[in-house]
């Protein structure tokens, strides 16, 4: 039951801390980046560690490793070519990329909830309207400072431009009204517990509109989305269908965290020294989420193929 709790007590602490810290005046600084700083080691980069193994099981080669992690591998070089000859565009992409991956996972964990069916039109558009919130809310008071983290993922973009393309304040929240109105007209035709839900998009709509993105982002990031989704892989590797349930969760992801690392510490030193900490961090997310989102693709198209066999 605490588990199932925790990151909605978690957002609530996040909303509590952040409205105390702000009514005190104390200053932020390096605060800000606890949330970034934990997603390293806790949920964050961990939850897509155990991709190998989910991506075997579906393809019901167990103990197969070596051509996943080649498809794994290619997916992301084929990314990192696009950073490499237009970082615009590939932002582009890593924006619209996790705008469906957040917003679909979000829909799946609910839809199972209301035992609907995935996969369909209300699915698609829940997963859009959920998706969008995350990257529009925070542009209701923080315009500048998500103009200035997108300009600093890309020698093509500069913070003045990126504040073009950004819509008035109120426009930006009543879309994002509009947004969760939708989620929340979805859930109700679904039949998901709806109080669970109003209160879920209360306190995410909360945090990501009030709170500084690089807190709010961050920890949805860390203590929504991937927490959630490792609570999925629990299940994933509990279940005797995927042939895995003899198989350590924390000893596949450690083995591939270790990898990471190593990784990133690697692409760190290949980047040019303009690109701040934490935009390297983020490209880095953003060439792990493109083949983690087809893992979780494929997971989505197994648990949708289960529900029509019930339905059959």
């Amino acid at each position: 039951m605490w588990a199932e709790r925790a990151p909605t007590l978690t957002l609530t602490a996040t909303l509590v801390i952040s409205g105390l810290w702000w009514a005190t005046g104390l200053p932020t600084g390096w605060v800000l980046f606890i949330p970034w700083a934990l997603s390293v080691l806790l949920f964050g980069l961990p939850h897509g560690a155990a991709d190998h193994v989910i991506w075997a099981s579906l393809r019901r080669e167990h103990d197969r490793f070596v051509p996943v992690i080649g498809r794994y591998l290619l997916v992301m070089a084929v990314y990192v070519a696009v950073w490499w000859v237009s970082p615009s565009i590939a932002v582009a992409i890593f924006l619209g990329i996790t705008i469906w991956h957040w917003g679909s996972a979000d829909a799946t964990r609910s839809f199972e909830r209301a035992d609907g069916t995935v996969m369909n039109a209300p699915w698609i558009v829940a997963s859009l309207s959920r998706g969008i919130v995350p990257m529009v809310a925070p542009l209701a008071f923080y315009a500048d400072v998500v103009a200035g983290i997108i300009a600093g993922l890309s020698s093509d973009l500069a913070q003045a431009d990126v504040m073009t393309w950004i819509p008035e304040t109120n426009a930006i929240l009543a879309f994002v009204l509009a947004s969760q109105v939708i989620w929340l007209a979805t859930m109700y035709r679904i039949g998901a517990p709806f109080r669970t839900e109003m209160l879920e998009t209360l306190l995410n709509t909360l945090l990501l509109v009030a709170v500084h993105p690089l807190v709010s982002v961050g920890v949805y990031f860390t203590f929504w989305h991937a927490w959630h989704h490792d609570r999925r892989l629990s299940n994933w590797y509990a279940n005797a269908q995927n042939g895995i349930q003899r198989r350590s969760k924390r000893r596949d992801q450690l083995g591939i965290m270790a990898v990471t690392l190593i990784g990133m510490v690697a692409l760190v030193m290949a980047m040019p020294p303009v690109l701040t900490t934490l935009s390297i961090y983020l490209i880095a997310i953003s060439i792990l989420t493109m083949p983690h989102m087809i893992v979780v693709w494929l997971m989505d198209r197994r648990y949708a193929s289960i529900v029509n066999q019930r339905a059959g």
